[in-house]
């Protein structure tokens, strides 16, 4: 009997090769669109240190309950929408007509 042959995969280069996930996958933090889930937790991160100095530890509480709700906004939105902020952007800039006409 002989012994089975063992295959060896040479590997082609620029045949094939790994596709990292963040070129057609959007790139979130927390599960919301990386740019807002940063500006969103810097301006609740700024609004609480304006609440800690001016009136204490006990109001500090505030901010971070209201962090935990617009990030479930934008995660929210993401999850109906994963572009929602291209689109919306899009009709704000006039990009999208009210109605077009089909003739």
């Amino acid at each position: 009997m002989s012994e089975p042959v063992e295959r060896q995969q040479k590997w082609i280069e620029g045949y094939e090769a790994p596709v990292k996930r963040a070129l057609w996958e959007r790139v979130t933090s927390f599960g919301a669109p990386r740019a807002w889930a940063a500006l969103w937790v810097v301006g609740c991160l700024y609004v609480g240190l304006l609440i800690m100095v001016g009136l204490g530890f006990k109001w500090l509480l505030i901010p971070g309950i209201v962090w935990i709700l617009g990030q479930g906004a934008l995660i929210g939105l993401t999850l109906w929408d994963p572009k929602w902020d291209e689109i919306a952007a899009a009709q704000l800039s006039n990009r999208y007509q009210d109605f077009y006409d089909a003739g």
